[in-house]
């Protein structure tokens, strides 16, 4: 999917940040060629968004300096849109591991944060959670365009979502019973979902 400007220049301050920060807007207008306006509005995005967030371990209450930098999330979405992410992704997983708020982001996501280091392992682990989650990303963003998308794909998305209201789920329990066909497919869908996880058991417990 192509970018608009729009996301170029958020894809920009955003490796600005990791290149650079922890950054204020202040220091981010020195760092790029943006206007400090269009920098806070894009920040005030990428914050709402959970891309970027501010670092409380540098704030200066004295000063009301607010220093921004990367969230998980926000490396993840980033990492399949700007290719040099994907290059220096262990030069900012080596970076960004000395700050306490971005640990905290690790450690919420199962990370075992009192093992993170620079070792081989470690980096790897990282290396592979971005891709894959990165490749997460890129299909909710399909959605934007569900043109690109099998519709028994769409229909199953819907439906995952419509189920979560109880009224809904009460007719589902009903067409559930009465339709062989929907009974069927959601049959081969469970069996397969129950195959998954148990190649997953078993890699695990190897």
């Amino acid at each position: 999917m192509d970018m608009s400007t729009h996301e170029k220049v958020q894809a920009h301050l955003f490796r600005t940040v990791l290149d650079e920060g922890p950054l204020t807007l202040y220091t981010a207008n020195l760092k790029s060629d943006s206007p400090i306006g269009t920098i806070h509005r894009h920040f005030k995005e990428m914050v709402k968004h959970k891309w970027l967030k501010t670092y409380s371990s540098l704030k200066d209450t004295s000063r009301r300096k607010i220093h921004y930098g990367p969230t998980l999330l926000g490396i993840v979405y980033f990492y399949s849109k700007d290719k040099s992410i994907q290059d220096r992704l262990e030069r900012y997983y080596l970076k960004w591991i000395r700050f306490e708020d971005f640990l905290s982001e690790l450690d919420e996501e199962g990370f075992d944060v009192k093992n993170v280091s620079s070792s081989k392992n470690s980096i790897t682990l990282f290396k592979k959670y971005v891709h894959y989650f990165a490749g997460v990303e890129e299909q909710i963003d399909m959605l934007k365009e569900p043109e690109n998308i099998p519709r028994d794909m769409l229909l199953y998305i819907g439906e995952f979502l419509l189920v979560r209201k109880p009224e809904y789920m009460r007719i589902w329990e009903e067409l559930y019973k009465r339709m062989p066909k929907i009974k069927k497919n959601v049959d081969e869908y469970i069996d397969s979902t129950i195959e998954f996880y148990n190649k997953l058991k078993t890699a695990r417990e190897s």
